[in-house]
């Protein structure tokens, strides 16, 4: 080991997972309009075979048109570095196990974990098995990136607030950067629960958790010794980071023509991620001799997560398959295992020299300094997403498709994340279908949270299914078609472990069935939409229990009343969040299950929980307890009077988190309405004070099949990831509104919509 030496700080004192004491030298950017930012894109002296066009609207969304497929590749690549580079450069160094560079040694154990995982493992054999024009895309993509490296005169606010030096991208960058955000939410999940795994009613909780469904927020238990808390929270902090990229949530829904204004399907998406500054998706139009589309493209690959073609619009939810598994291979001998070195370099530390075991099943996730299994096991974690897969590539073909049967065949070897698409056609096709690589499993739930060893019969991983193998259902009767995290159909094998709660798609279901002459308005309010069926679920089992116990005429009558939405202004749902914060804990408290509380109060099924735990309190219980959430409730009415007062909307940068001085990468701080499960998700942790939203819808879509022009975007946020620029935060008042950019398709509606022109001229040669 040799220490590091830290060049441009002198106090250790601010050390925090992503910000240390460097920060205290670096200063905010100046604001900087959007004219200025475009201005600052290099344009001469490019790898190009033919000048490039770059069209901008006011937004600072770029419309690409490149003569060559290569030229679009390297030029998307610029763009991207241009727009988000430090945002790109953090998430690579979260994919490498690198924030110990920049944090220290507290996030030294994460990075060991990390790594452990291995998001790079296999990328080279990956990228040598790609097709060749996806080879080609992915390497013109990374060469536009190193580009804008080799011209850049000012470096974002990240490189110069962490002091690092910009370094040359590679193919394996994104490849990586690709898996991460394809990262398991069913293994997020599991482990975090290994800490009750040792508890002696751990087949109840087993039982119950498979009932409920489990959930798929990260979440761990956080009592016990000082040192196993910081472990915990360090976990905790890691398992946020790869949940914020991972595509975790999501509403998509499509209806008929037959049920559209315009005649043609109507189709509307909006993905629920971590709501971050900058957005993690990029908006951007395309056009060269093998690519044309508008859409999302996540921050730093070249590829339309979500989308429009002159044939097909796309939309999608993360299935939540059952793509992992953690496995006990206790009695695996150590010849059994391949040895990885490496060593993880720390600043204002030494460097640790690391060593990771990979089985015949995955890498032993037990040898993660804050992956605790209390019974002592060694488990390895089998993941679908360390087998060879093209998601790459079935996102480009996608894209091309001209129907949705070609659409489907392009995600023949598509694997991680697990995607319910929603796609419309331009010919009058609505259709919601699976795109994963499953294992064949029985259809039955697993006996508990780790796998024995060896398999027990036939192993299920030995037959792997595809997008070709799982459901797709095309035209329904019902004229449309929806998914909110739920299984797309029945299927021969589990698609999914722990699934999402029936809220949001039972009432996609119950605004879609009746809706006629849908438009962009219908489906637009629809995003906006804040009923919150577990919510009311809950409500009516605390007023249950209150009037067994005599105590239903000290509840807060607009409670009592309250009609399930979350919206700005309502009184009902901050009287609710209120009571529920206080009581959940006490409840558990009295059942003796506080452990339990750490884990399952992070679960999205944790109302549908907690209504059917509280019913098992005696009445002198409830009466006991009932009070401090009476108080607490009248307390959060004095002092913030409506649930947009105590639930905000955050434009937060990573860095908001820091010590001392995060709250200057807090760049806008507003009411929100929604909560965990409306279909507008602003998810939120049980609490009684002010809190900002931390995941849930932070992008919106719709596209008219009827109009190639008919197509309307926002993010929450803005499509500039340089700090203090104009572009930065301009979408969220559009976002607050209801409102959407409009990115056509057309040229004589591009030319008017996107009047700045900017030409990548060829270097000459």
């Amino acid at each position: 080991m040799r220490p590091r030496v830290l060049l441009t700080c002198v106090s250790l004192a601010a050390i925090a997972v992503l910000v240390a004491g460097c920060s205290l030298f670096t200063s905010l950017p100046r604001q900087t309009s959007t004219e200025e930012r475009i201005s600052g894109l290099p344009t001469t002296g490019l790898d190009l075979q033919r000048p490039v066009e770059v069209r901008w609207n006011s937004h600072m969304v770029p419309w690409i048109t490149a003569e060559t497929d290569d030229d679009a590749a390297y030029a998307l690549g610029l763009v991207h570095a241009h727009l988000r580079l430090g945002q790109m450069e953090i998430a690579r160094r979260l994919a490498a196990g690198r924030l110990s560079e920049i944090g220290g040694v507290l996030a030294a154990d994460i990075d060991e974990t990390i790594r452990i995982i291995g998001y790079y493992r296999g990328t080279r054999d990956a990228f040598a098995r790609l097709p060749e024009p996806t080879r080609r895309w992915l390497q013109r993509f990374t060469d536009g990136i190193n580009a804008y490296l080799g011209q850049l005169t000012d470096l974002p606010h990240e490189y110069k607030l962490f002091a690092f030096e910009p370094e040359p991208w590679t193919v394996y960058d994104i490849m990586a950067f690709g898996r991460l955000a394809g990262s398991d939410v069913n293994w997020l999940t599991s482990i975090g629960m290994l800490a009750l795994s040792d508890r002696v009613d751990w087949p109840d909780i087993w039982a119950q958790a498979m009932t409920f469904n489990g959930g798929a927020v990260p979440s761990v238990a956080v009592g016990g010794a000082a040192e196993e808390r910081q472990n915990a929270a360090r976990l905790a902090a890691m398992l946020d980071m790869i949940g914020a990229h991972a595509r975790s949530g999501s509403n998509a829904w499509a209806v008929s023509g037959e049920r559209s204004a315009s005649g043609k399907p109507v189709l509307a998406t909006d993905p629920h991620l971590g709501i971050l500054a900058p957005n993690l998706w990029l908006l951007a139009g395309l056009k060269s001799p093998g690519h044309e589309a508008v859409g999302m493209m996540p921050a730093g690959l070249p590829v339309f997560g979500l989308g429009r073609s002159q044939h097909l619009a796309w939309g999608a939810t993360n299935l939540r398959a059952r793509s992992s598994d953690l496995v006990d291979v206790t009695d695996l001998p150590e010849s059994a295992y391949e040895i990885e070195q490496e060593t993880v370099e720390i600043r204002f530390g030494f460097d640790r020299d690391v060593e990771r075991r990979v089985s015949p099943y995955g890498p032993l996730i037990t040898d993660s300094p804050l992956v605790n299994d209390p019974k002592g096991r060694r488990i390895a974690l089998r993941w679908i997403g360390h087998l060879p897969s093209d998601e790459l590539t079935a996102y480009i073909a996608g894209a091309q498709a001209t129907s949705i049967a070609e659409f489907r065949a392009a995600f023949a070897d598509y694997a991680v994340p697990g995607l319910a698409f929603v796609v419309a056609s331009a010919d009058g096709d609505i259709a919601i279908g699976t795109a994963a690589r499953l294992p064949g499993r029985p259809l039955d739930t697993p006996r508990d949270l780790v796998q024995p060893f060896p398999v027990e019969g036939v192993d299920p991983w030995d037959r792997v299914l595809g997008a070709a193998d799982l459901p797709w259902i095309i035209n329904p009767a019902r004229g449309y078609v929806a998914s909110a995290n739920n299984p797309t159909a029945k299927a021969t094998i589990p698609l999914t472990l722990f699934d999402t709660p029936p809220d949001r798609i039972t009432r996609l279901n119950a605004r879609l069935a009746t809706a006629t002459a849908v438009d962009r308005d219908f489906m637009a309010e629809l995003q906006r939409d804040t009923y919150s069926m577990s919510a009311v679920f809950l409500r009516d089992a605390i007023v249950e229990v209150a009037l067994a116990a005599g105590m239903a005429d000290r509840l807060p009558a607009r409670m009592v009343a309250w009609d399930g939405q979350y919206t700005v202004d309502s009184e009902g749902a901050l009287l609710f969040e209120a009571m529920q914060a206080t009581l959940a804990p006490t409840v558990y408290d009295a059942l003796d299950e506080a452990d339990v509380f750490d884990v399952v109060s992070g679960w999205s099924w944790f109302r549908y929980k907690l209504a059917a735990d509280i019913r098992r309190l005696s009445a002198e219980q409830i009466r006991d307890i009932m009070p401090a959430a009476l108080n607490a409730a009248a307390k959060a009415d004095t002092e913030f009077g409506e649930w947009g007062q105590m639930h905000r909307l955050h434009l937060r940068h990573v860095l908001a988190n820091a010590p001392v001085l995060g709250g200057r990468y807090v760049f806008a701080d507003v009411p929100t309405g929604g909560s965990n499960e409306t279909v507008m998700k602003s998810a939120h942790n049980p609490t009684t004070e002010r809190h900002p939203a931390r995941y849930g819808s932070q992008a919106r879509q719709i596209n008219d099949m009827a109009d190639p022009d008919a197509n309307w975007f926002v993010l929450l946020g803005g499509q500039d990831g340089w700090m203090n620029a104009e572009a930065f935060t301009d979408q969220l008042p559009l976002w607050q509104r209801g409102e959407y950019i409009r990115i056509p398709l057309t040229r004589p509606a591009v030319e008017a919509e996107f009047g700045r022109v900017t030409i990548l001229q060829p270097s000459s040669r």
